[in-house]
């Protein structure tokens, strides 16, 4: 039983570690220039998907004439 309480402790001495590098003025630093890169990626991106109400969803560019069941935008006005 001691030793699964030491794993733990290690466990959570690590977690402690990691969780006071990531508070540091570099990585915070570095947090904002990756979001910065990751939201100007986002935007270059022009693959349809579009966030709606909090969910992904995907608009095609062309309107489809013919729709069946199998089409993404079956149902859609």
């Amino acid at each position: 039983m001691s030793d699964g309480n030491a794993y733990n402790r290690n466990v959570n001495k690590r977690m402690q570690e990691e969780l006071a590098e990531l508070n540091t003025p570099p990585a915070r630093y570095q947090q904002v220039i990756d979001r910065h890169w990751e939201a100007q990626r986002d935007l270059e991106e022009d693959d349809g998907m579009y966030e709606v109400g909090g969910f992904i969803e995907y608009h095609s560019k062309t309107p489809s004439f013919h729709k069946s069941r199998r089409d993404r935008d079956w149902g859609v006005r």
